[in-house]
């Protein structure tokens, strides 16, 4: 385990093995990293080095109400790259993981980014008279009383391999997340509209969809692929919820694995 301290003086713990093209693998809302296990195990034994974050507040990162803003998490993600001296990095993000890709992007533009990719997120929560590819069911009306909820339905289809559950169970135990520190990021998460940014990302961003996931209203890919054809690509994970880097770790490294050697 390794740390490093922002600029606003909060401690980052993350995880770092492999030698060769830097992936960084971002986790969602109350997750912790080692949610990829399975694709950091892959990965590093095939060529790449492997990054994985804990967000402040969430795992073995230190645990504050200080700064709980996507835009600050972007700027810790920016302070990890530059503090390890990264270039060219591959960016994976699931979920809120992706809202803060964007916001790095948007911040600190592509420069030292190679290659983007999302899981299951759209690039915009909440629906409106004209998107209707965000979470189901919410809206600027009731997005404050239906956000504590959203992570309350089931969201997995498939059942979490035993191995990975026992170490996620031990270290959330260990590391408990903190709903009410996490509540003030989780807002700001769900008000966030990345369209704009989408369109302008040059490098090759793939969005991995889960067939199964119980969130979208609708299919927030079909108007990403319109509005920027020449750099979006898309793959679906059948059978998969919310989380198909572990329901299916297999079909979802591979998906991963042809995006990053062919484009």
């Amino acid at each position: 385990m390794s740390y490093i301290v922002t600029s606003d003086h909060v401690r980052l713990s993350y995880s770092d093995v492999g030698d060769g093209p830097t992936m960084i693998f971002l986790t969602g809302y109350s997750d912790i990293k080692e949610t990829w296990y399975f694709q950091s195990k892959y990965f590093s034994e095939n060529g790449y080095r492997i990054i994985c974050l804990d967000w402040r507040s969430h795992g073995s990162s230190s645990h504050t109400a200080k700064n709980m803003k996507i835009m600050r998490l972007a700027a810790d993600l920016h302070e990890l790259i530059t503090t390890l001296k990264l270039e060219n990095v591959i960016l994976i993000g699931h979920s809120m993981g992706a809202s803060v890709i964007w916001a790095y992007v948007t911040i600190f533009g592509q420069t030292n980014v190679s290659k983007i990719i999302t899981v299951d997120e759209s690039p915009k929560l909440i629906n409106d008279v004209g998107w209707q590819a965000g979470i189901k069911n919410l809206t600027w009306d009731n997005f404050i009383e239906l956000a504590p909820l959203i992570l309350q339905q089931p969201l997995t289809k498939q059942q979490m391999p035993a191995t990975l559950k026992n170490i996620r169970n031990r270290l959330k135990t260990a590391h408990p997340f903190d709903t009410d520190l996490g509540y003030e990021l989780l807002l700001d998460h769900i008000k966030q509209d990345w369209r704009s940014t989408v369109i302008n990302i040059t490098v090759p961003q793939l969005f991995i969809v889960s067939e199964k996931s119980p969130l979208w209203a609708g299919d927030y890919c079909h108007y990403c692929e319109y509005i920027n054809n020449d750099f979006i690509f898309k793959t679906l994970i059948k059978h998969a919820g919310h989380f198909p880097q572990v329901e299916d770790a297999e079909q979802f490294n591979s998906a991963l694995d042809f995006f990053v050697e062919n484009t």
